[in-house]
C-alpha cells in the first residue's frame, strides 16, 4: 500500500477520517521517550582512550547513590559535625595550581555517548591500514614477483 501524509488541524483530520477495512496500523513507541530516566552523571572526554587511538577518551561515568536531606539548619549542621569525627583528608591543593585539573559533572545518556563513540571503536582506519594493500608485503621484482625470505 501507500501513505500519505498531509498537515492539517485535529478537527480537519477527524472529519475526513475514512475507516478502511482490513488495514492495519502500527504504532511504535518513541525509544528514546524516556532517555531522560537513564540520564548518569559524567565527566565528558576524561574517560578510558579508545581502541588504537589515545588520544580520543571516552565519558567518565559516575554511579554514587547518596541520599541528602532536602534541608538542613545551621543547628543541625553544627550538631552533626559534633557527632562525626574529624575529617581524614584534608584538602591540600589550591584550585589555581598548576597541576590541578577542575572538571564539571554533567547529565549524560550512556546509550546515546556509546552510539556517539561506535565511530572510535572500530579497529583499522586510514592511519592504521598497512601501506602495501594487496601486495602481501616485501618487495615485488621484475614482473611482480614477491621476493621470499628462505
Amino acid at each position: 500500500g501507500r501513505a500519505y501524509f498531509k498537515q492539517a488541524t485535529r478537527e480537519q483530520v477527524l472529519a475526513a477520517k475514512k475507516p478502511k477495512r482490513g488495514s492495519t496500523m502500527y504504532v511504535l513507541a518513541d525509544k528514546d521517550a524516556k532517555s531522560h530516566l537513564r540520564m548518569l552523571k559524567a565527566v565528558k572526554d576524561e574517560g578510558m582512550p579508545t581502541y588504537k587511538n589515545p588520544f580520543i577518551k571516552g565519558n567518565l561515568f559516575l554511579l554514587l547513590t547518596i541520599q541528602f536531606p532536602d534541608t538542613l539548619t545551621p543547628e543541625v549542621q553544627s550538631a552533626i559535625q559534633k557527632l562525626l569525627p574529624s575529617a581524614l583528608n584534608t584538602r591540600t591543593f589550591a584550585n589555581g595550581a598548576a597541576d590541578v585539573e577542575i572538571h564539571a559533572v554533567t547529565d549524560i545518556d550512556p546509550v546515546q555517548s556509546y552510539n556517539e563513540n561506535k565511530v572510535n571503536m572500530t579497529t583499522g582506519g586510514e592511519a592504521y591500514d598497512d601501506d602495501d594493500e594487496g601486495s602481501g608485503g616485501g618487495m615485488a621484482g621484475p614482473g611482480g614477483q614477491q621476493c621470499k625470505q628462505m
